[in-house]
């Protein structure tokens, strides 16, 4: 949710926006039909959704800049009715169309074709050229370069209408289970956002924060980390983190100096972490319990130093990003007194607190966000500062605001979709890992690598818990073999798994939080991995160390937690994320000694990582000289002058 809409903005009766309100209020009763009376096929409520989506964005997103002619005008019209008209020919006669697979007319052929076109230029309208171009080398891979590439690669020459089949004429691809979370989960997530930001919710986090934290370096910052791990706890949902708490968190970051996309990026990092943190770890905990026959118990304990350090990381990330935009804290005597802020707005927690409890007992999202919704308004209305913001007109600006807020995302799942059905049909997923597995030579650090971009690839959209469950099955039993603890091995697939939700190409996560933030979904993609840099680095040293999972000796675990904790920060530092000290900032080394740094730094969070107690040594020594450049160098600075 983009946060630049004043909550009370008055609502606009223009054509236009009549347009546009009437189409969001009829997708949101839609919604709750879907949800309160009628469960309907997964193949109607997306085809309805993503019907109106490509009417909406070949409506009112231009293919260029500036203006469009009348000709253009009426191409994009044209081209908005085409791309309805295909989603209703699906949601008329899905059960036809679908039996139809392997034999379908030309009609469902220039059906199909349609749509993956349209849907294809509608995503580089909202989100940029990237995932649509990406979209498209894959679907060239069954049908024109697959049959041409070595190995395990190479594929039979599929046909143009068994490709079709699957993209548009079944409940894969573009239909598929992509752009049904995004329906699921993330429009109405975005909706109580918007509720939020018209009934003045936002604005009393934003007065919180500054009692709280004002006075700290990135507060908003911390606040967003804190309070997403804490989300996380519970329901273990990255996508579902970000949206309940982003609307919230993201705003309140831009107020304070955040660019949107660096906003953007702290939440989806701070969210997705909900899915390595103990004690719900998105339910992969419990499959993991199945198939390695490990306690619960156990397994939580084994994720907990990990998934520690993952925030400690996003920890100093915002810190040090505080310090660098030079955000210095207020002065105790111009930030809110706490108590009259909880007083004047505390009952806007309720709200939240309601998606915490509602999800750890679990309730279904859906019903989860519309029961949040309702308290929300109620508590608005309790509260005096608040009450007159609930409105009939507030309310369906909120829902006009939600929707449109939301195109992105619909359009960007449905283009992911193309990406997944393409793995799906050509098994190029269970081709990688058996490369992987070929091309490591026994060698534990290439499987390792080559098993992290197998995790990668996989978790293009997918539930972290689907990657795991394949790849537990395929890779785990190679990298047991190669020395690596069951646990480690098990743990090193999850953590990869949930890396994919802020790892572009397809990142839910960083997508779900661009949306709010009203970022570009790319920018924000390449930063929340850059945020994320412990997903990347920490799984290497558990799989190497055991005592960072806990296991063994107390020396061994020492060892291995100091190991984790220094390598993770040097990493971070060779890819220039933290700094060493403040100093740092002021007084800048030159760019031949910054490299220096970076460059033992790198080999630093290598040595630590290797076994042996002479690479220990070797890790902190390159660390220290690493972190005494600095300070050398400005007393040389000093003397000379």
């Amino acid at each position: 949710m983009s946060d630049t809409a004043s909550p009370s903005a008055p609502l606009a009766f223009t054509p236009v926006e009549l347009l546009k309100t009437a189409v969001a209020l009829g997708l949101f009763f839609v919604s709750l039909y879907d949800i309160l009376i009628s469960d309907l096929d997964d193949a109607v409520i997306r085809g309805i959704f993503l019907g109106f989506a490509l009417l909406y964005t070949f409506a009112f997103y231009a293919a260029g800049k500036g203006e469009r002619s009348t000709f253009a005008w009426a191409m994009d019209i044209a081209a908005g009715l085409v791309g309805l008209g295909v989603c209703f020919y699906i949601v008329f006669d899905f059960e036809n169309v679908f039996a139809r697979a392997g034999a379908i007319t030309t009609l469902d052929y220039l059906v199909a074709a349609c749509a993956i076109i349209l849907v294809l230029e509608a995503t580089r309208r909202t989100a940029g050229l990237a995932l649509p171009l990406l979209s498209l080398i894959f679907l060239l891979y069954p049908l024109v370069y697959g049959p041409y590439m070595p190995g395990l690669l190479k594929t039979g020459l599929y046909s143009t209408q068994r490709v079709l089949t699957l993209q548009f004429l079944s409940p894969e691809g573009i239909l598929g289970s992509a752009l049904g979370v995004t329906i699921e989960y993330v429009y109405l997530f975005v909706i109580y956002g918007a509720v939020l930001n018209r009934i003045g919710a936002i604005e009393f986090m934003d007065d919180l924060s500054k009692a709280l934290c004002g006075a700290s370096r990135g507060g908003s910052g911390k606040i967003a980390t804190i309070s997403s791990l804490f989300m996380g706890l519970a329901s273990g949902s990255a996508v579902a983190n970000v949206v309940s708490q982003g609307v919230f968190t993201i705003p309140m970051m831009r107020r304070e100096g955040f660019s949107p996309a660096k906003a953007a990026a702290i939440e989806a990092a701070s969210s997705t972490g909900g899915q390595i943190m103990p004690p719900v770890m998105g339910a992969a905990a419990f499959l993991m319990a199945e198939f390695t026959r490990t306690s619960y118990t156990q397994i939580i304990v084994y994720a907990l130093v990990p998934g520690l350090l993952f925030y400690f990381t996003i920890w100093y990330a915002v810190h040090w990003e505080a310090v660098r935009l030079g955000m210095q804290g207020l002065p105790k005597d111009q930030l809110p007194h706490t108590g009259k802020v909880m007083r004047e707005g505390g009952l806007h927690f309720l709200s939240i607190l309601t998606i915490v409890v509602m999800m750890s007992i679990g309730y279904s999202m859906a019903n989860t966000v519309l029961i949040a919704i309702v308290v929300a308004l109620a508590c608005a209305l309790i509260h005096k500062k608040s009450r007159a913001s609930v409105t009939p007109s507030a309310l369906i600006a909120a829902l006009r605001e939600g929707f449109q807020d939301s195109i992105s995302l619909l359009t960007s799942a449905a283009c992911a979709g193309i990406i997944i059905g393409v793995v799906v049909q050509t098994a190029f997923g269970l081709k990688i890992s058996a490369l992987v597995i070929d091309a490591s030579m026994g060698q534990l650090w290439i499987a390792l690598i080559l098993c992290g971009i197998v995790c990668l690839v996989l978790g293009m959209g997918l539930p972290t818990q689907i990657i795991y469950l394949t790849l537990a099955v395929l890779v785990a039993p190679a990298i047991v073999k190669m020395g690596v603890t069951v646990a480690g091995a098990h743990l090193f697939i999850i953590y990869f798994g949930m890396m994919s939700m802020v790892t572009p190409p397809v990142c839910f996560a960083a997508f779900a939080a661009a949306g709010i933030a009203g970022a570009n979904l790319m920018e924000t993609g390449w930063e929340s991995c850059k945020i994320s840099i412990a997903g990347l680095v920490v799984p290497f040293y558990f799989a190497y160390h055991p005592g960072v999972l806990l296991m063994g000796d107390v020396s061994g675990i020492v060892e291995g937690i100091f190991r984790a904790t220094v390598g993770t920060y040097s990493a971070g530092v060779a890819i220039g994320l933290f700094v060493f000290t403040e100093k740092d900032f002021n007084t800048r080394v030159s760019w031949p000694l910054g490299l220096l740094r970076k460059i033992l730094c790198a080999l630093a969070a290598v040595l630590l990582c290797a076994p042996g107690m002479l690479q220990m040594a070797a890790g902190v020594f390159c660390c220290a000289l690493a972190f005494g450049i600095g300070p050398v160098v400005r007393s040389l600075r000093t003397q000379a002058a």
